[in-house]
C-alpha cells in the first residue's frame, strides 16, 4: 500500500526524477506570503515507523533510486539526528542511492554547526531585501550570504529557488539587478 501524503506534493524541478520521501507534513516556517502549499496542515513530523514502511514498500517493489529527495517544506529543518537516522535507512533499503537532497530556509542552516551541513535546495526567492520583507521570507540577503558562505566553507554544494516576477508589477528590472547581484555574489 502506498503512503498516503498529506497536502501539496512540493519538491524542485530538479528533483522529478529522484524518489521522494516523505519525512515531515508542512513547513515549520510557513510564513512567506507567497506560499499556500502548506497553510492548511499543520507542520510536524512524520513517526519513524511511517517512514520505514514506505522505503520497504518501495525495496519490496524494487525500487533501489540513486537519489532521493525529503520532503516536505524545509526538511532540513528537522533535527540533525533525526536526518542522520532517516539518512541510515536510506542507505540500508537502497545501496544505490548516491544523493539526498531536501528543502531548507536560511534560518535552517544558520541553526546548524557546520558539520551539519549537506547539500540543499535554498528559498532564496529574491535579492532585493524589501521584498524579502514583505514577503515575510525569514531572512535578509545579507544574512543568505553569510550562511551560504559557510556552506560553501563546507564543501557542500545548494541549489537556491528563485522566484523572478516576486517584486510586483514596476519592479522587474530592480529585482532582476539585486537577484542578479546576489548569484554573482553566491
Amino acid at each position: 500500500m502506498a503512503m498516503e501524503y498529506e497536502g501539496q506534493i512540493c519538491r524542485p524541478p530538479m528533483e522529478r526524477a529522484s524518489f521522494m520521501l516523505p519525512v515531515a507534513v508542512g513547513c515549520s516556517y510557513n510564513r512567506c506570503i507567497f506560499c499556500t502549499l502548506f497553510k492548511h496542515v499543520s507542520s510536524r513530523l512524520l513517526p519513524m515507523e511511517q517512514i520505514q514502511a514506505e522505503l520497504s514498500r518501495v525495496k519490496t517493489l524494487g525500487g533501489n533510486p540513486e537519489r532521493v529527495f525529503l520532503g516536505d517544506g524545509n526538511a532540513f529543518g528537522l533535527p540533525t539526528e533525526r536526518l542522520l537516522e532517516i539518512l541510515d535507512r536510506i542507505h540500508e533499503a537502497f545501496p544505490a542511492c548516491r544523493e539526498v537532497n531536501m528543502d531548507a530556509t536560511v534560518t535552517n542552516i544558520r541553526e546548524k554547526s557546520d558539520e551539519e551541513l549537506r547539500g540543499l535546495y535554498l528559498g532564496i526567492e529574491s535579492g532585493m531585501a524589501k521584498v524579502l520583507r514583505f514577503m515575510k521570507k525569514d531572512h535578509t540577503p545579507e544574512e543568505a550570504y553569510r550562511e551560504i558562505g559557510r556552506i560553501r566553507e563546507q564543501g557542500f554544494s545548494y541549489n537556491a529557488h528563485l522566484m523572478l516576477g516576486l517584486a510586483g508589477k514596476g519592479n522587474g528590472q530592480k529585482n532582476a539587478e539585486e537577484t542578479a547581484r546576489f548569484i554573482n555574489r553566491t
